[in-house]
């Protein structure tokens, strides 16, 4: 029963940190926009360049993580390398383009 407990928090936690690194990933630039409306000493730049480097830095902790823990399953591995790498890749295409 605790073992199942476990792992049940764990695919959570798994698809929830996921979840929250794709919508970060995806709507970086809105929520850089939104941001700066709201905070307008807050830089487009930096708002951007936070959102971008967070998302993909969960889709780096995830596995990172569940290596450390012993718990990587490949089913795991395959979803943040699916996930994780075409949006990461747009996400920095997204952040190179506003760099200039």
């Amino acid at each position: 029963m605790k073992v199942s407990i476990h792992n049940a928090l764990l695919i959570s936690g798994i698809v929830i940190g996921l979840l929250f690194a794709t919508v970060l990933g995806i709507y970086a630039q809105d929520f850089s926009y939104y941001l700066n409306d709201h905070y307008p000493t807050v830089e487009l730049t930096t708002a951007i360049t936070i959102f971008t480097f967070l998302s993909i830095g969960l889709y780096v902790l995830i596995p990172l993580l569940l290596l450390i823990f012993k718990k990587l399953n490949p089913i795991y591995l395959i979803a943040c390398v699916l996930l994780g790498l075409p949006i990461s890749l747009w996400s920095f295409f997204v952040w190179a383009m506003w760099m200039g």
